[in-house]
């Protein structure tokens, strides 16, 4: 049976909504609101808050920035693409993801492919490369913490067994052989499409994806994208390590436990809700819970300053949205190729 294109749309909006919801209920089903009031109205540093959140703007430009490296490979007349426009595009990738858990991504590359006349599928390709080197970074970072931190997670196992369990119970159960087996499958399908079907659109599609992902290869200024993948880690470290400041119950916790709360946090994105919601609050309240915070306040800190990153966000990418059209409405890309080629 077909389904309509607006229910669906619907769908993929409010499914993730109340996959985050419910796991947002659970964490603040108990919690004394008007704690949380008296929080908002008299304790929370409002100018340091702000001061934090302008890392987050900065590690996204840097990504902005780090993107048109991996894209300028693909523009075949020479020209690069318009750093605004690859800014803004990824600017605006957050707030579309606030409506369907991963749009952004998509969406980014079709604005940019509109803009810049390049290939979708080159562009997404270098998407992956994008995604698959953060990924990197974050295993990299969460390898560090769990290797200087061992003495928290055997406490925290300590105290909720039940998580343990389910992890060991999940690796044992008949899933995780379905996810294995859906993993190989996928691999074989592709396989077997480039080699009996060179000529159709799915194999002409993973060819440009592939040659998208390969514009790795080609770019220029490989250290000025390792310094921006730096940037972008450090950038989102300080965006939370200085929110703790804002909050007198906070503002006095080691680095080790804020650098803990981040990385666990960051995990946050692999859920597939808006802004990941739910899973961000739980990764803080469980460590700092852990670390001896009472629950209350840890619960205030997660609540306001994940309201406060995706306000902020939002707002940022509804502009970079808005503000596309009009930075491009004398912009012709073959025009502009042109004027940079001609001695």
């Amino acid at each position: 049976m077909k389904t309509n294109p607006t229910t669906k749309a619907i769908l993929w909006i409010v499914i993730p909504l109340l996959i985050g919801g419910l796991g947002f209920w659970g964490l603040y089903r108990e919690t004394d609101w008007r704690e949380l009031g008296q929080t908002l109205s008299s304790e929370v540093r409002y100018p340091v808050l702000f001061f934090s959140l302008l890392f987050g703007l900065m590690s996204n430009l840097c990504r902005g920035l780090r993107w048109e490296l991996l894209v300028a490979p693909l523009a075949t007349d020479g020209a690069p693409p318009r750093r605004i426009n690859t800014i803004c595009t990824v600017l605006g990738s957050y707030t579309v993801n606030m409506g369907i858990p991963r749009s952004g991504e998509v969406w980014r590359c079709v604005e940019l492919e509109r803009r810049e006349q390049i290939p979708f599928a080159q562009l997404f390709g270098t998407l992956i490369v994008d995604r698959l080197v953060d990924v990197l970074m974050l295993g990299l970072i969460l390898v560090g913490i769990v290797a200087s931190s061992t003495d928290f997670f055997r406490d925290y196992f300590a105290q909720h067994p039940e998580v343990l369990e389910a992890l060991v119970a999940f690796a044992h159960s008949p899933w995780m052989l379905v996810l294995i087996a859906l993993g190989l499958g996928s691999v074989a399908l592709v396989l077997w499409l480039l080699r009996y079907r060179p000529e159709g659109r799915v194999a002409h599609f993973l060819r440009q994806l592939w040659l998208g992902g390969m514009s790795i290869r080609q770019m220029p200024h490989r250290g000025r994208f390792l310094l921006l993948t730096a940037l972008i880690w450090i950038g989102y470290f300080c965006y939370f390590y200085f929110a703790l400041f804002a909050f007198p119950a906070t503002e006095h916790l080691p680095l080790s436990v804020a650098g803990i709360a981040f990385a666990l946090s960051s995990m946050s994105v692999i859920v597939p809700v808006q802004a990941g919601m739910g899973a961000w609050h739980a990764a803080v309240i469980a460590t700092f819970t852990t670390f001896g915070m009472a629950l209350q306040p840890a619960q205030d800190f997660a609540f306001i300053v994940h309201t406060a990153q995706t306000l902020w966000i939002t707002l940022c990418g509804l502009i970079a949205i808005l503000a596309l059209p009009i930075i491009n409405r004398h912009y012709v890309r073959q025009r502009f190729a042109t004027e940079h080629t001609t001695p």
